[in-house]
């Protein structure tokens, strides 16, 4: 198997010196192993230096920094938008097979006149996946260290090394379907962030993990079709077998994440969380009100239901008649004592009180937002993913 996976690979770099000969080879610059080797050392290696470093700093979480990461989302909206729509123009013209798509030369007499445009596509595609090496970088500068999991960290320093080993050889042929159905779901996933930092609500968000996980099951599909059909359908046997290896991982991985995020209800612990953003917290309240009289010293006492006894409570205590400037809560119920004190009113004045517990059944509470590295500013963060 191995033998057959490396000559693969020697006869298809014969080839791409034949083309180059020829001139009929598209322009594809940093498509290198070297450049791989070193861009991905370069990414794991900020990624560890900017993890360490940010456990010792405040987070960045202010005003300006959210303008950057609402440009930085449009820009992969855009590139992402105009990959997919690029080739589904390209199909419109020369309908594509599911399967055993030959990879025609620029140029050529075999050339229907697509070639070039679909390998502008291609590395379109491909230099993206550097760009969002930011994914990480950013997770990093505001703390959001849940999110950079050994899934989000394998997806992006995987995805450039399965395309940049292939692109080289097949530059307009069955690779057309990976990288279109990876252009649409990353359009609808960076349009959710760049949405939600807007404060508007996107209704695909609930099913982005699904629609990921059904990419990979059709990626694999014709990866293994094509590579059962045999050496003269499609892809080369190397990148035939690479994608089928690579598709099985992200299958496992997301999968791990899909089964306990939405399965079992419950985090993973040891990899596969944190590319998609976490399930939201699922929560229910429990309210109790009334009028209290306050006594000669301005106190009062409250008596609650037994239920209320533990919970996370919160208070809102209205002063009747006349305003109170000093009425607060002075005691919360205690497991041997369910009634909260009330201190600071005006002696024999009422009050009006509602106290809403409330108890979380899924997910976890959300945090307060951190303090901000850059400056006073202080802003919602807008990108808690998806990865």
């Amino acid at each position: 198997m191995w033998d057959r996976f490396a000559n693969s690979y020697i006869v298809e770099w014969d080839q791409w010196k034949d083309r180059v000969t020829r001139g009929t080879q598209p322009s594809l610059p940093f498509t290198s192993i070297q450049f791989l080797i070193i861009a991905n050392v370069f990414y794991l290696g900020l990624t560890f230096v900017l993890h360490r470093y940010m456990h010792t700093r405040n987070a960045f979480a202010c005003k300006s920094f959210k303008k950057i990461l609402l440009v930085y989302n449009f820009t992969c909206v855009l590139a992402a938008g105009y990959v997919a729509v690029g080739i589904i123009y390209v199909m419109r013209t020369y309908p594509y097979r599911f399967v055993c798509n030959p990879t025609v030369d620029p140029g050529s007499k075999d050339d229907p006149g697509y070639s070039s445009l679909m390998a502008h596509f291609f590395y379109v595609f491909y230099a993206q996946k550097f760009w969002e090496f930011l994914d990480t970088w950013f997770f990093l500068l505001r703390k959001s260290f849940r999110q950079v999991t050994f899934l989000h960290v394998f997806h992006h320093c995987s995805i450039n090394i399965v395309v940049g080993l292939i692109l080289p050889f097949e530059f307009n042929g069955d690779m057309y379907l990976p990288i279109l159905l990876n252009a649409i779901v990353h359009v609808l996933m960076y349009s959710h962030y760049l949405v939600s930092a807007l404060g508007l609500s996107t209704p695909w968000k609930p099913y982005l993990t699904s629609m990921q996980l059904l990419q990979f099951i059709t990626i694999a599909t014709q990866s293994t079709m094509s590579l059962s059909t045999g050496d003269t359908c499609g892809s080369p046997f190397f990148g035939k077998a690479l994608m089928v290896a690579y598709m099985a991982s992200m299958l496992l991985l997301f999968g791990n994440f899909f089964l306990h995020a939405y399965i079992l209800k419950k985090p993973a612990t040891k990899f596969g969380s944190g590319v998609v953003k976490r399930i939201e917290p699922l929560q229910v309240t429990r309210t109790h009100s009334g009028r209290a009289t306050l006594d000669a010293s301005g106190n009062g006492r409250v008596e609650l239901p037994s239920a209320f006894a533990g919970g996370e409570i919160h208070y809102q205590v209205t002063p009747i008649g006349m305003p109170m400037p000093n009425l607060h809560v002075s005691r919360e119920p205690k497991d041997e004592d369910c009634s909260f004190g009330l201190s600071g009113g005006i002696a024999g004045n009422s009050v009006s009180w509602t106290v809403t517990m409330v108890v979380t059944l899924l997910g976890s509470e959300p945090k307060p937002p951190p303090p901000s590295c850059c400056g006073q500013e202080n802003a919602q963060d807008p990108q808690k993913k998806v990865q």
